[in-house]
């Protein structure tokens, strides 16, 4: 955890020993000592530079997967029957959402058995479109052109078996379906496959089967299934790890328009994982991501201004982009801002401002905003000092295994700030800092020691 500014913030007063432990730093402008200061205000991210991660993958993502329930049957672009001006008047029909006239001109094509309007009909019952709904009308049209191999009309014929819809449920019989419209190349089946083979639903769970599934969705251009397969390449759940092959999938995605392709094939980039490292180009690619309001990209955005990488250094580009971050509530950027006040980097110090973003945070559970708060309440900066406050704030940090929080509750307890003195209490906590090798809490303990307490 690297120092960025020392601000003391405990005393731990024992009269016979506390000249011992006097080290000198500084509150705002003063310098003075104390025994047993408690950490100073600190950040740690990635390798040092603020606001960058580092080259492990650490970006804020959830897990790569894919709902696993069935999600609403959504109307896709449909061939029309061919007949001349019908087909052209369905299809106006079609463009003005006059779903009465398209009923009328599907419905005659259906009754002779053309499987493209049977699908139609299906469809306009299903989601009650020019007529009342009614599923079980709509299955018994999805499964006559079904049978004559309309491969959308097997998808949602599967569909209907699987979700128990105008049908009883028949989990064996989706995935007949399912594998029917798959093997024509319809892209949601091929999902579906791999959602029901990965949670063995309706079939033996079969991990490596369901990821072949995605695959071949990916293939065919779904940009959510890319997007999870690069995840899942890049961090390995479920396959081999293989960085390569996940900036493959991303870049697919990112051809697409996605932005968070791009945020994922910019963040590859900074790092040169599955890609060599390139600053510029991982820039190129997060500020497209970012002016679409990727708030991932927008925190990157803040780092590269702020450190200079890829991008000529701008504090107040950085405070910008920090800013757009912070205001979709991304809990990083907010503690980025906290420490940015509280210093002055490229702006004037701000104790209130800063006290400001370090509470949305550490609201959030950021346990450094956490940390951070305690100390501003301990030195009264920004905000009233408050003792109680700032020992409420050091025990959540200290509760997520924080060592410089665990070492200034221990500080608060041994000096009866904001709780009853307490040394048992206080070499609990010095304790804890100490099995992570926190320096101030192992000469703590040598001086509770020392004095047989």
């Amino acid at each position: 955890m690297r120092r960025l500014i020392s601000i003391s913030l405990l005393t731990f007063f024992i009269t016979s020993f506390s000249s011992a432990l006097a080290e000198p730093h500084l509150h705002g402008a003063r310098t003075h000592t104390h025994p047993f200061p408690a950490q100073g205000v600190r950040h740690k991210h990635g390798a040092g530079a603020i606001g960058h991660y580092p080259a492990g993958i650490t970006a804020p993502t959830k897990q790569a997967s894919l709902q696993t329930k069935q999600p609403p049957l959504q109307q896709r672009q449909r061939a029309t029957p061919k007949s001349g001006n019908a087909t052209s008047e369905l299809q106006k029909a079609y463009q003005r959402k006059d779903y009465k006239s398209v009923f009328r001109i599907a419905s005659g094509f259906a009754k002779r058995g053309n499987p493209t309007a049977e699908y139609i009909m299906g469809e306009l019952y299903l989601y009650g479109l020019g007529q009342k709904k009614n599923p079980k009308l709509a299955f018994n049209y999805f499964k006559k052109s079904a049978d004559k191999k309309h491969p959308g009309a097997q998808h949602l014929l599967a569909s209907l078996y699987e979700t128990g819809t105008g049908t009883r449920k028949n989990p064996t019989k989706a995935i007949s379906y399912y594998k029917l419209a798959a093997a024509q190349g319809v892209p949601d089946s091929l999902v579906r496959l791999g959602v029901l083979y990965e949670n063995g639903k309706g079939v033996k769970k079969n991990i490596p089967t369901a990821m072949r599934y995605y695959e071949q969705a990916a293939n065919k251009g779904m940009t959510e299934v890319q997007l999870m397969m690069g995840e899942r390449y890049l961090k390995g759940v479920d396959v081999k790890k293989n960085p390569k092959k996940a900036f493959q999938f991303f870049n697919k995605a990112s051809q697409t328009g996605d932005k968070k392709a791009d945020y994922w094939i910019g963040f590859l980039h900074a790092n040169g994982i599955g890609t060599k490292k390139n600053s510029k180009l991982a820039v190129k690619y997060m500020l497209k991501a970012a002016k679409r309001n990727d708030p991932d990209a927008q925190f990157f955005m803040g780092g590269s201004y702020l450190n200079g990488i890829g991008v000529k250094k701008n504090y107040k580009q950085a405070i910008d982009w920090y800013k757009k971050a912070a205001n979709k509530n991304l809990a990083d950027a907010q503690h980025i801002l906290g420490i940015i006040y509280l210093q002055g980097v490229g702006t004037n110090k701000n104790y209130k401002t800063a006290f400001s973003w370090f509470n949305k945070a550490a609201k959030k559970g950021l346990a450094e905003s956490q940390l951070y708060l305690g100390d501003l309440y301990v030195d009264g900066l920004g905000v009233t000092k408050s003792h109680k406050q700032a020992l409420k704030w050091y025990k959540k940090a200290a509760n997520k295994n924080i060592s410089e929080a665990q070492y200034s509750v221990g500080a608060m307890y041994a000096n009866g700030f904001g709780t009853t003195k307490n040394f048992k209490e206080a070499k609990k906590w010095f304790q804890k800092a100490a099995k992570q090798k926190n320096p101030k809490a192992i000469n703590a303990l040598a001086v509770l020691k020392k004095n047989g307490l």
